[in-house]
């Protein structure tokens, strides 16, 4: 697992409003896709034309997955926790960039063949805003 704990994590306190600093992450150890996905409704006008339609939410980020290689069983019930309690939490990245939303699963491949046994994991994070 990286050494490199450089993603900071925030929870959303219990008023709905301050975020409380949790934690930190290393980085992914995957390359991170995401992806935005548009609202807009295309329909055909009685003259053949393509009118658009914008409703009142324009845009959803979709879903993506982050990955983390030999990860620690610390860092593993910290993604669990998360997932157990449906903590929204904001995720502050290396570079600045703010995730918000919440883990949605967790997968863990356990290395049988490892010496130690080693542990890598993968969640899906949903962003809400």
């Amino acid at each position: 697992m990286s050494v490199s704990y450089d993603w900071t994590i925030y929870v959303l306190n219990s008023d709905g409003v301050t975020w409380d600093v949790d934690t930190s992450f290393p980085r992914p150890n995957q390359d991170l896709e995401t992806q935005k996905v548009s609202n807009m409704q295309t329909i055909k006008l009685a003259n053949g034309a393509e009118a658009f339609v914008l409703p009142e939410v324009r845009r959803t980020k979709e879903a993506f997955s982050m990955m983390w290689f030999q990860t620690t069983a610390s860092f593993r019930n910290q993604i669990d926790s998360y997932i157990n309690y449906g903590e929204k939490i904001k995720i502050v990245s290396h570079t600045g960039e703010i995730f918000i939303g919440r883990f949605l699963d967790y997968k863990r491949v356990w290395l049988t063949g490892a010496s130690p046994d080693e542990y890598d994991i993968a969640v899906t994070f949903k962003q809400t805003e």
